[in-house]
């Protein structure tokens, strides 16, 4: 997993768009192994494709953005989920995923000295935030669907290959 992990990650360098694409599909394999194999072994998963991605890929904004958010947010959705009521849960999901996309991105520029590519002008960063956001949201209401598919549809597939 940790391999296809890497491989998707390794894609945005070659499809820009999976920039943003690949970090959540990585998460959703998380999710996946968590789920058939423990928290233990997911985890594990996570820190290794994270090292990997950030040591290995050409492009270091989507293994940043995995490290940052969607790689371990698999890993603590369940206790988010918990609490109560359902609007403070999403307020700090919400923080959460602002604070890792903004350190991820704070790194981009300021360690890694990426340049700043701004075609929509003083609007540029403003609209990436709540472009991402709406992603966010978006990805937070698919979650559940995303393994409830699994479980039903995929899980028991994995099982019997790996036996």
């Amino acid at each position: 997993m940790c391999a296809l992990s890497f491989v998707l990650l390794y894609m945005s360098s070659i499809i820009w768009i999976f920039v943003y694409v690949s970090p959540i599909i990585g998460g959703f394999l998380v999710m996946s192994v968590e789920h058939t194999f423990g928290k233990k072994y997911a985890l594990s998963l996570f820190i290794s494709t994270s090292l990997l991605s950030i040591l290995l890929l050409p492009d270091k904004e989507p293994g940043l953005v995995y490290a940052f958010f969607f790689g371990f947010y698999p890993l603590i959705a369940e206790r988010l989920d918990s609490i109560k009521p359902n609007a403070v849960s999403f307020i700090i999901k919400l923080l959460i995923f602002n604070a890792g996309i903004l350190a991820s991105q704070l790194i981009i520029i300021y360690v890694l000295g990426v340049p700043i590519d701004n075609d929509v002008g003083k609007w540029g960063i403003p609209l990436f935030i709540v472009l991402f956001n709406i992603l966010f949201v978006i990805y937070v209401k698919m979650y559940p669907f995303i393994l409830y598919f699994y479980i039903k549809k995929l899980e028991n597939r994995i099982k019997n290959i790996i036996k």
